[in-house]
Protein backbone atom coordinates (compact mmCIF):
# COMPACT_ATOMS: atom_id res chain seq x y z
CA UNK A 1 0.00 0.00 0.00
CA UNK A 2 1.30 3.89 -1.11
CA UNK A 3 0.17 6.39 1.24
CA UNK A 4 -0.28 10.02 0.68
CA UNK A 5 2.28 12.24 3.02
CA UNK A 6 -0.65 15.05 2.95
CA UNK A 7 -3.83 13.52 3.51
CA UNK A 8 -2.67 10.25 4.64
CA UNK A 9 -5.24 8.23 2.77
CA UNK A 10 -4.11 5.35 1.17
CA UNK A 11 -3.99 3.76 -2.24
CA UNK A 12 -3.25 0.59 -4.31
CA UNK A 13 0.65 -0.01 -5.49
CA UNK A 14 -0.70 0.78 -8.88
CA UNK A 15 -1.08 4.21 -8.05
CA UNK A 16 1.35 7.05 -7.53
CA UNK A 17 -0.15 10.10 -7.22
CA UNK A 18 -2.82 11.31 -4.90
CA UNK A 19 -6.43 11.69 -6.66
CA UNK A 20 -7.43 14.44 -3.66
CA UNK A 21 -4.29 16.74 -4.12
CA UNK A 22 -2.16 15.06 -6.43
CA UNK A 23 0.56 14.44 -3.76
CA UNK A 24 3.35 12.12 -4.68
CA UNK A 25 2.72 9.20 -2.75
CA UNK A 26 4.82 7.34 -0.28
CA UNK A 27 5.14 3.71 1.26
CA UNK A 28 3.78 3.72 4.39
CA UNK A 29 6.33 3.56 6.84
CA UNK A 30 5.08 0.79 8.96
CA UNK A 31 5.39 -1.51 6.12
CA UNK A 32 8.62 -0.48 4.60
CA UNK A 33 10.94 -1.15 7.25
CA UNK A 34 14.42 -1.97 6.25
CA UNK A 35 15.69 -5.10 7.61
CA UNK A 36 19.18 -4.78 9.59
CA UNK A 37 22.11 -7.04 9.20
CA UNK A 38 21.67 -9.09 12.80
CA UNK A 39 25.78 -9.58 12.67
CA UNK A 40 26.24 -5.58 12.65
CA UNK A 41 27.29 -4.71 15.85
CA UNK A 42 28.06 -8.05 16.80
CA UNK A 43 31.82 -9.14 18.27
CA UNK A 44 33.04 -12.46 17.07
CA UNK A 45 35.67 -14.36 19.06
CA UNK A 46 35.76 -11.32 21.58
CA UNK A 47 37.72 -10.05 18.70
CA UNK A 48 36.47 -8.99 15.91
CA UNK A 49 33.42 -6.32 16.08
CA UNK A 50 31.32 -6.20 12.92
CA UNK A 51 30.65 -2.59 12.01
CA UNK A 52 29.34 -2.35 8.25
CA UNK A 53 28.73 -4.55 5.20
CA UNK A 54 30.99 -4.45 2.24
CA UNK A 55 29.27 -6.51 -0.44
CA UNK A 56 28.30 -10.51 -0.83
CA UNK A 57 28.41 -13.24 -2.93
CA UNK A 58 27.58 -16.90 -3.40
CA UNK A 59 29.83 -18.32 -0.31
CA UNK A 60 29.34 -15.56 1.99
CA UNK A 61 29.23 -11.51 3.06
CA UNK A 62 32.52 -9.07 3.41
CA UNK A 63 31.67 -7.05 6.24
CA UNK A 64 33.90 -4.07 7.66
CA UNK A 65 35.19 -5.09 11.43
CA UNK A 66 37.31 -3.40 14.09
CA UNK A 67 40.37 -5.62 15.69
CA UNK A 68 39.63 -4.55 18.99
CA UNK A 69 42.73 -5.56 20.56
CA UNK A 70 44.91 -3.23 18.29
CA UNK A 71 42.05 -1.15 17.09
CA UNK A 72 42.82 -1.99 13.41
CA UNK A 73 40.20 -2.03 10.80
CA UNK A 74 39.99 -5.33 8.79
CA UNK A 75 37.83 -7.20 6.33
CA UNK A 76 36.25 -10.30 7.89
CA UNK A 77 33.97 -12.53 5.65
CA UNK A 78 31.63 -14.56 6.42
CA UNK A 79 29.94 -17.86 5.48
CA UNK A 80 26.57 -17.58 4.36
CA UNK A 81 24.54 -18.97 6.99
CA UNK A 82 22.60 -20.70 4.27
CA UNK A 83 25.71 -22.89 4.30
CA UNK A 84 25.62 -23.68 8.09
CA UNK A 85 25.84 -27.24 8.55
CA UNK A 86 26.60 -27.87 5.38
CA UNK A 87 30.07 -29.78 5.78
CA UNK A 88 31.17 -29.54 1.88
CA UNK A 89 30.39 -25.68 1.72
CA UNK A 90 32.19 -25.37 4.99
CA UNK A 91 35.33 -27.60 3.73
CA UNK A 92 35.11 -25.13 0.80
CA UNK A 93 35.95 -21.91 3.25
CA UNK A 94 38.21 -23.78 5.06
CA UNK A 95 39.60 -24.08 1.52
CA UNK A 96 39.44 -20.81 0.80
CA UNK A 97 41.61 -19.27 3.94
CA UNK A 98 44.30 -22.17 3.41
CA UNK A 99 44.65 -21.38 -0.29
CA UNK A 100 44.94 -17.42 0.53
CA UNK A 101 47.03 -18.03 3.50
CA UNK A 102 49.99 -19.50 1.14
CA UNK A 103 49.35 -16.33 -0.97
CA UNK A 104 52.66 -14.04 0.54
CA UNK A 105 52.77 -11.76 -2.33
CA UNK A 106 52.14 -7.94 -2.50
CA UNK A 107 49.29 -8.38 -5.33
CA UNK A 108 47.38 -11.00 -3.74
CA UNK A 109 45.17 -9.89 -0.53
CA UNK A 110 46.54 -11.07 2.50
CA UNK A 111 44.66 -13.17 5.32
CA UNK A 112 45.70 -12.78 8.82
CA UNK A 113 43.17 -15.11 10.99
CA UNK A 114 40.74 -17.60 9.96
CA UNK A 115 37.82 -19.29 13.11
CA UNK A 116 34.36 -20.22 14.17
CA UNK A 117 31.89 -18.51 16.51
CA UNK A 118 29.97 -21.12 19.21
CA UNK A 119 26.97 -20.90 16.84
CA UNK A 120 28.27 -21.75 13.78
CA UNK A 121 29.21 -18.94 11.99
CA UNK A 122 32.29 -19.62 9.97
CA UNK A 123 34.52 -16.31 8.66
CA UNK A 124 37.69 -15.38 7.58
CA UNK A 125 39.87 -12.10 8.71
CA UNK A 126 41.79 -10.18 5.69
CA UNK A 127 43.50 -7.23 4.76
CA UNK A 128 40.79 -3.97 4.71
CA UNK A 129 40.97 -2.60 1.07
CA UNK A 130 40.27 0.60 -0.01
CA UNK A 131 39.47 1.43 -3.73
CA UNK A 132 37.13 -0.85 -6.50
CA UNK A 133 36.89 -3.43 -8.28
CA UNK A 134 38.22 -3.73 -11.83
CA UNK A 135 34.58 -4.65 -12.61
CA UNK A 136 33.36 -1.26 -11.85
CA UNK A 137 36.63 0.41 -13.24
CA UNK A 138 35.27 -1.29 -16.51
CA UNK A 139 31.37 -0.38 -16.24
CA UNK A 140 32.68 3.60 -16.20
CA UNK A 141 35.68 3.93 -17.78
CA UNK A 142 36.25 0.64 -20.57
CA UNK A 143 38.04 0.63 -22.73
CA UNK A 144 41.55 1.83 -21.04
CA UNK A 145 44.50 3.25 -22.69
CA UNK A 146 47.07 0.42 -23.34
CA UNK A 147 49.20 1.86 -20.96
CA UNK A 148 46.85 1.49 -18.25
CA UNK A 149 45.57 -1.67 -19.18
CA UNK A 150 49.21 -3.54 -19.19
CA UNK A 151 50.19 -1.90 -16.14
CA UNK A 152 46.72 -3.50 -14.25
CA UNK A 153 47.74 -6.57 -15.72
CA UNK A 154 51.54 -6.97 -14.84
CA UNK A 155 50.66 -6.52 -11.13
CA UNK A 156 47.60 -9.17 -11.66
CA UNK A 157 49.99 -11.65 -13.39
CA UNK A 158 52.42 -11.31 -10.73
CA UNK A 159 49.74 -12.42 -8.08
CA UNK A 160 48.52 -15.16 -10.23
CA UNK A 161 52.53 -16.50 -11.17
CA UNK A 162 53.38 -16.72 -7.05
CA UNK A 163 50.23 -18.34 -6.76
CA UNK A 164 51.26 -20.75 -9.73
CA UNK A 165 54.77 -21.46 -7.92
CA UNK A 166 52.95 -21.91 -4.85
CA UNK A 167 51.09 -25.00 -6.45
CA UNK A 168 47.69 -23.45 -6.75
CA UNK A 169 45.29 -22.72 -9.62
CA UNK A 170 42.96 -19.81 -9.43
CA UNK A 171 40.38 -21.18 -12.17
CA UNK A 172 37.72 -17.98 -11.26
CA UNK A 173 39.75 -14.98 -12.52
CA UNK A 174 37.79 -12.15 -13.60
CA UNK A 175 37.63 -8.29 -13.21
CA UNK A 176 35.08 -8.75 -9.85
CA UNK A 177 38.03 -10.85 -8.58
CA UNK A 178 40.83 -8.26 -9.34
CA UNK A 179 40.62 -4.55 -7.03
CA UNK A 180 42.32 -1.96 -7.55
CA UNK A 181 43.65 -0.35 -4.42
CA UNK A 182 44.20 3.33 -3.88
CA UNK A 183 45.71 5.05 -1.12
CA UNK A 184 46.26 8.77 -0.76
CA UNK A 185 49.97 10.02 -2.15
CA UNK A 186 50.63 6.10 -3.40
CA UNK A 187 50.32 4.71 -7.02
CA UNK A 188 47.26 2.00 -7.41
CA UNK A 189 48.27 -1.46 -6.41
CA UNK A 190 45.90 -4.29 -7.97
CA UNK A 191 45.42 -6.97 -5.58
CA UNK A 192 43.76 -10.53 -6.78
CA UNK A 193 41.05 -11.66 -4.43
CA UNK A 194 38.80 -15.18 -4.07
CA UNK A 195 40.70 -17.90 -3.89
CA UNK A 196 37.72 -20.09 -2.96
CA UNK A 197 37.55 -22.56 -5.54
CA UNK A 198 41.75 -22.43 -6.26
CA UNK A 199 42.92 -25.60 -6.64
CA UNK A 200 45.67 -27.56 -5.40
CA UNK A 201 47.52 -28.57 -8.44
CA UNK A 202 49.98 -30.71 -6.50
CA UNK A 203 47.71 -32.49 -4.49
CA UNK A 204 44.87 -33.10 -6.83
CA UNK A 205 45.49 -36.73 -7.04
CA UNK A 206 45.53 -37.02 -3.52
CA UNK A 207 42.64 -34.89 -2.75
CA UNK A 208 39.77 -37.58 -2.38
CA UNK A 209 37.03 -34.78 -1.53
CA UNK A 210 38.14 -32.50 -4.80
CA UNK A 211 35.22 -33.47 -6.50
CA UNK A 212 32.76 -33.21 -4.57
CA UNK A 213 34.02 -30.13 -3.90
CA UNK A 214 33.96 -28.79 -7.39
CA UNK A 215 30.06 -29.73 -7.93
CA UNK A 216 29.32 -26.80 -4.68
CA UNK A 217 27.79 -24.00 -6.63
CA UNK A 218 27.09 -25.32 -9.82
CA UNK A 219 29.59 -24.00 -12.04
CA UNK A 220 32.94 -23.91 -11.15
CA UNK A 221 33.93 -20.24 -12.82
CA UNK A 222 32.50 -17.93 -14.78
CA UNK A 223 31.93 -19.31 -18.69
CA UNK A 224 32.88 -15.55 -20.01
CA UNK A 225 36.34 -16.32 -18.74
CA UNK A 226 36.72 -19.79 -18.75
CA UNK A 227 39.14 -21.17 -20.83
CA UNK A 228 38.39 -24.30 -23.18
CA UNK A 229 39.38 -26.95 -21.65
CA UNK A 230 37.43 -25.70 -18.31
CA UNK A 231 34.47 -25.38 -20.13
CA UNK A 232 34.62 -28.54 -21.79
CA UNK A 233 35.80 -30.37 -18.18
CA UNK A 234 38.45 -32.30 -21.01
CA UNK A 235 41.80 -32.40 -19.79
CA UNK A 236 43.37 -31.64 -16.27
CA UNK A 237 43.65 -27.72 -15.41
CA UNK A 238 46.71 -26.19 -15.76
CA UNK A 239 48.32 -22.84 -14.98
CA UNK A 240 47.85 -22.14 -19.07
CA UNK A 241 44.09 -22.04 -17.42
CA UNK A 242 44.59 -19.05 -15.93
CA UNK A 243 46.48 -17.64 -18.22
CA UNK A 244 43.61 -17.69 -20.37
CA UNK A 245 41.09 -15.63 -18.11
CA UNK A 246 43.91 -13.38 -17.64
CA UNK A 247 44.15 -12.73 -21.50
CA UNK A 248 40.34 -12.18 -21.87
CA UNK A 249 40.85 -9.65 -18.83
CA UNK A 250 43.26 -7.82 -21.08
CA UNK A 251 41.08 -7.60 -23.92
CA UNK A 252 38.03 -6.50 -22.35
CA UNK A 253 40.50 -3.60 -20.84
CA UNK A 254 41.51 -3.05 -24.16
CA UNK A 255 38.41 -3.07 -26.36
CA UNK A 256 35.78 -2.52 -23.55
CA UNK A 257 34.05 -6.21 -24.19
CA UNK A 258 34.89 -9.61 -23.47
CA UNK A 259 35.31 -11.36 -26.51
CA UNK A 260 32.42 -14.03 -25.99
CA UNK A 261 29.34 -13.75 -24.99
CA UNK A 262 25.94 -14.83 -25.22
CA UNK A 263 22.53 -15.41 -24.01
CA UNK A 264 23.08 -18.27 -21.40
CA UNK A 265 26.33 -19.98 -20.37
CA UNK A 266 26.20 -22.53 -22.04
CA UNK A 267 26.18 -20.48 -25.26
CA UNK A 268 29.02 -18.64 -24.02
CA UNK A 269 30.89 -21.97 -22.79
CA UNK A 270 30.47 -23.70 -26.36
CA UNK A 271 32.07 -20.11 -27.94
CA UNK A 272 34.71 -20.82 -26.07
CA UNK A 273 35.27 -24.07 -27.03
CA UNK A 274 34.83 -23.44 -30.71
CA UNK A 275 35.63 -19.99 -32.04
CA UNK A 276 38.31 -17.76 -32.56
CA UNK A 277 38.20 -14.34 -30.77
CA UNK A 278 38.37 -11.08 -33.04
CA UNK A 279 41.43 -9.61 -32.93
CA UNK A 280 41.60 -6.17 -30.72
CA UNK A 281 42.73 -3.96 -33.80
CA UNK A 282 40.17 -4.70 -35.81
CA UNK A 283 37.70 -3.31 -32.61
CA UNK A 284 40.43 -0.32 -31.84
CA UNK A 285 42.93 0.24 -34.12
CA UNK A 286 45.51 2.23 -32.01
CA UNK A 287 46.12 -0.74 -29.61
CA UNK A 288 49.78 -1.19 -30.62
CA UNK A 289 49.76 -4.49 -32.31
CA UNK A 290 52.80 -6.37 -30.25
CA UNK A 291 50.11 -5.86 -27.16
CA UNK A 292 47.65 -7.78 -29.94
CA UNK A 293 50.17 -10.58 -30.72
CA UNK A 294 50.62 -11.15 -26.77
CA UNK A 295 46.71 -11.22 -26.09
CA UNK A 296 45.95 -13.44 -29.17
CA UNK A 297 48.44 -16.12 -28.08
CA UNK A 298 46.96 -15.96 -24.67
CA UNK A 299 43.72 -16.80 -26.17
CA UNK A 300 44.62 -19.80 -27.82
CA UNK A 301 42.39 -22.94 -27.60
CA UNK A 302 45.37 -25.07 -27.29
CA UNK A 303 46.98 -24.75 -23.73
CA UNK A 304 50.32 -25.33 -25.09
CA UNK A 305 50.29 -22.79 -27.66
CA UNK A 306 49.71 -20.14 -24.71
CA UNK A 307 51.96 -18.92 -21.83
CA UNK A 308 52.88 -21.60 -19.67
CA UNK A 309 51.96 -19.89 -16.49
CA UNK A 310 51.31 -16.04 -15.43
CA UNK A 311 55.12 -15.38 -14.64
CA UNK A 312 55.66 -16.19 -18.62
CA UNK A 313 52.92 -13.70 -19.27
CA UNK A 314 54.32 -11.56 -16.82
CA UNK A 315 57.51 -11.23 -18.56
CA UNK A 316 56.65 -10.41 -21.90
CA UNK A 317 54.22 -8.12 -21.03
CA UNK A 318 57.28 -6.54 -19.30
CA UNK A 319 59.33 -6.82 -22.24
CA UNK A 320 56.75 -5.05 -24.24
CA UNK A 321 56.33 -2.24 -21.73
CA UNK A 322 60.12 -1.29 -21.43
CA UNK A 323 60.18 -1.51 -25.64
CA UNK A 324 56.73 0.76 -25.95
CA UNK A 325 57.80 2.92 -23.26
CA UNK A 326 54.59 2.41 -21.11
CA UNK A 327 54.75 3.71 -17.53
CA UNK A 328 53.73 1.27 -15.36
CA UNK A 329 54.45 0.41 -11.04
CA UNK A 330 54.34 -3.33 -11.80
CA UNK A 331 56.38 -5.45 -8.91
CA UNK A 332 59.58 -6.78 -10.63
CA UNK A 333 62.43 -8.55 -9.47
CA UNK A 334 65.96 -6.58 -8.40
CA UNK A 335 68.43 -6.86 -11.34
CA UNK A 336 71.34 -9.49 -9.80
CA UNK A 337 75.03 -8.28 -9.57
CA UNK A 338 76.11 -10.00 -12.60
CA UNK A 339 73.32 -8.19 -14.61
CA UNK A 340 74.71 -4.90 -13.52
CA UNK A 341 78.22 -5.49 -14.13
CA UNK A 342 76.78 -6.71 -17.86
CA UNK A 343 75.29 -3.55 -17.98
CA UNK A 344 77.85 -0.65 -16.97
CA UNK A 345 80.98 0.33 -17.21
CA UNK A 346 84.04 0.35 -14.65
CA UNK A 347 85.36 3.56 -14.55
CA UNK A 348 88.96 4.41 -14.12
CA UNK A 349 87.88 4.98 -10.33
CA UNK A 350 87.23 1.93 -9.49
CA UNK A 351 82.74 2.74 -10.10
CA UNK A 352 80.37 1.18 -11.89
CA UNK A 353 78.42 3.05 -14.16
CA UNK A 354 75.21 1.69 -15.36
CA UNK A 355 73.43 2.17 -18.51
CA UNK A 356 69.69 1.55 -18.00
CA UNK A 357 68.86 0.87 -21.54
CA UNK A 358 71.51 -1.60 -21.63
CA UNK A 359 70.38 -2.72 -18.23
CA UNK A 360 66.92 -3.41 -19.90
CA UNK A 361 68.12 -5.45 -22.02
CA UNK A 362 70.06 -7.73 -19.97
CA UNK A 363 67.17 -8.44 -17.98
CA UNK A 364 64.64 -8.67 -20.58
CA UNK A 365 66.89 -11.06 -22.05
CA UNK A 366 68.42 -13.14 -19.13
CA UNK A 367 65.11 -15.32 -18.96
CA UNK A 368 65.97 -16.65 -22.27
CA UNK A 369 69.81 -16.54 -23.14
CA UNK A 370 72.48 -17.77 -21.19
CA UNK A 371 74.93 -15.83 -19.43
CA UNK A 372 77.61 -15.71 -22.58
CA UNK A 373 74.89 -15.30 -25.17
CA UNK A 374 73.48 -12.20 -23.08
CA UNK A 375 77.06 -10.45 -22.72
CA UNK A 376 77.56 -11.17 -26.55
CA UNK A 377 74.44 -9.71 -27.84
CA UNK A 378 75.20 -6.63 -25.60
CA UNK A 379 78.87 -6.16 -26.60
CA UNK A 380 77.56 -6.55 -30.05
CA UNK A 381 74.97 -3.60 -29.65
CA UNK A 382 77.08 -1.54 -28.27
CA UNK A 383 78.95 0.76 -30.79
CA UNK A 384 79.11 4.21 -28.49
CA UNK A 385 82.68 4.65 -27.10
CA UNK A 386 82.91 4.57 -23.41
CA UNK A 387 82.22 8.17 -21.55
CA UNK A 388 81.21 9.18 -24.76
CA UNK A 389 79.17 12.30 -23.46
CA UNK A 390 81.98 13.40 -21.64
CA UNK A 391 85.66 12.82 -22.35
CA UNK A 392 87.43 14.21 -19.01
CA UNK A 393 91.13 12.18 -18.03
CA UNK A 394 90.83 10.31 -14.75
CA UNK A 395 94.91 9.30 -14.92
CA UNK A 396 97.09 11.46 -12.69
CA UNK A 397 99.72 13.80 -14.40
CA UNK A 398 103.27 13.55 -14.57
CA UNK A 399 104.93 14.77 -11.36
CA UNK A 400 107.02 17.94 -13.65
CA UNK A 401 104.13 19.03 -15.16
CA UNK A 402 102.25 21.80 -13.19
CA UNK A 403 98.47 21.42 -13.36
CA UNK A 404 96.43 24.48 -15.35
CA UNK A 405 95.55 26.08 -11.24
CA UNK A 406 99.17 26.06 -10.39
CA UNK A 407 99.74 27.68 -13.35
CA UNK A 408 97.60 30.46 -12.88
CA UNK A 409 97.93 30.65 -9.22
CA UNK A 410 102.20 31.43 -10.15
CA UNK A 411 100.91 34.09 -12.49
CA UNK A 412 99.03 35.98 -10.28
CA UNK A 413 101.89 35.65 -7.59
CA UNK A 414 104.31 36.77 -9.86
CA UNK A 415 102.47 39.81 -11.15
CA UNK A 416 101.57 40.77 -7.51
CA UNK A 417 105.25 40.94 -6.97
CA UNK A 418 105.77 43.04 -10.04
CA UNK A 419 103.00 45.33 -9.15
CA UNK A 420 104.24 45.88 -5.49
CA UNK A 421 107.75 46.22 -6.70
CA UNK A 422 106.92 48.95 -9.17
CA UNK A 423 105.32 50.76 -6.86
CA UNK A 424 108.39 51.22 -4.42
CA UNK A 425 110.25 52.41 -6.77
CA UNK A 426 108.14 54.67 -8.04
CA UNK A 427 107.16 56.35 -4.89
CA UNK A 428 110.76 56.67 -4.29
CA UNK A 429 111.07 58.88 -7.36
CA UNK A 430 108.22 60.77 -6.29
CA UNK A 431 109.74 61.99 -2.98
CA UNK A 432 111.10 65.41 -2.87
CA UNK A 433 114.66 66.15 -1.57
CA UNK A 434 115.49 67.65 1.52
CA UNK A 435 116.93 71.48 1.73
CA UNK A 436 120.05 70.19 3.85
CA UNK A 437 121.06 67.90 1.06
CA UNK A 438 120.75 70.05 -1.68
CA UNK A 439 122.66 72.90 0.04
CA UNK A 440 125.29 70.51 0.81
CA UNK A 441 125.06 69.33 -2.77
CA UNK A 442 125.56 72.72 -4.21
CA UNK A 443 128.49 73.58 -2.13
CA UNK A 444 130.19 70.36 -3.54
CA UNK A 445 129.22 71.29 -6.62
CA UNK A 446 130.88 74.88 -6.29
CA UNK A 447 134.05 74.11 -4.33
CA UNK A 448 134.51 71.49 -6.82
CA UNK A 449 135.24 74.07 -10.09
CA UNK A 450 138.82 74.68 -10.58
CA UNK A 451 140.06 78.08 -9.43
CA UNK A 452 142.31 79.90 -11.27
CA UNK A 453 145.81 79.78 -10.78
CA UNK A 454 147.62 82.15 -8.37
CA UNK A 455 150.91 83.74 -9.11
CA UNK A 456 153.69 83.22 -6.30
CA UNK A 457 153.79 86.21 -3.72
CA UNK A 458 154.94 87.25 -0.46
CA UNK A 459 151.38 88.39 0.51
CA UNK A 460 150.02 86.69 3.55
CA UNK A 461 146.58 86.33 1.90
CA UNK A 462 145.49 85.97 -1.18
CA UNK A 463 142.84 87.70 -2.28
CA UNK A 464 139.89 86.18 -2.41
CA UNK A 465 139.16 84.34 -5.92
CA UNK A 466 135.97 84.94 -8.13
CA UNK A 467 134.04 81.27 -6.57
CA UNK A 468 134.51 82.56 -2.67
CA UNK A 469 132.87 85.73 -3.72
CA UNK A 470 130.10 83.78 -5.65
CA UNK A 471 129.58 81.55 -2.62
CA UNK A 472 129.60 84.69 -0.63
CA UNK A 473 126.89 86.25 -2.70
CA UNK A 474 122.92 85.20 -1.85
CA UNK A 475 121.72 82.35 -3.80
CA UNK A 476 118.24 82.84 -6.07
CA UNK A 477 115.54 80.80 -5.00
CA UNK A 478 115.89 77.65 -7.97
CA UNK A 479 112.87 76.95 -9.94
CA UNK A 480 111.14 73.97 -9.29
CA UNK A 481 110.88 71.56 -12.15
CA UNK A 482 107.56 70.21 -12.67
CA UNK A 483 107.55 66.20 -11.29
CA UNK A 484 106.28 64.95 -14.67
CA UNK A 485 109.24 66.25 -16.33
CA UNK A 486 111.69 65.30 -13.22
CA UNK A 487 110.10 61.68 -13.57
CA UNK A 488 111.15 61.64 -17.24
CA UNK A 489 114.38 63.17 -17.16
CA UNK A 490 114.70 60.29 -14.15
CA UNK A 491 113.34 57.56 -16.64
CA UNK A 492 115.66 58.93 -19.58
CA UNK A 493 119.06 58.69 -17.24
CA UNK A 494 118.31 55.05 -16.55
CA UNK A 495 118.19 54.41 -20.19
CA UNK A 496 121.13 56.02 -21.46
Amino acid sequence: MLQCPRCHRQFPDDVHVCSFDFTPLQADPTIAEVPVDPLIGRIFDEKYRLEERLGGGGMGTVYRATHLLIDRQVALKVLSQRFVGDETAQQRFRREARAAGRMQHPNAVTVTDFGATGDGYFYIVMELLEGRTLRDLLAREAPLDPARAVSIMLQASAAVGAAHEAGLIHRDLKPANIFIEQRPNLPSTVKVLDFGVAKFAVEEQADEDFNTLTQVGAVIGTPRYMSPEQCSGSGALTPASDVYSLGIILYEMLTGNPPFSGDSSLAVALRQVSELPTPPREIISSIPEELQNIVMRTLAKNPADRPSNADDLRRELHTLATTLGFEHAAVVTSPTIDDLRRAGTESPSGRLVIDLARLRQVQAASGELSVKEVAAATRSTDNHREFARVDIPLEKRDAGIFSYRTRVAALLVTGLIVLLASLAVASRWWRPASPGVADSNANLAVGSQPTPASSPSAAPTASPTPAHRATNKPQKPQKKEPKAKSLLNKLKSIFK
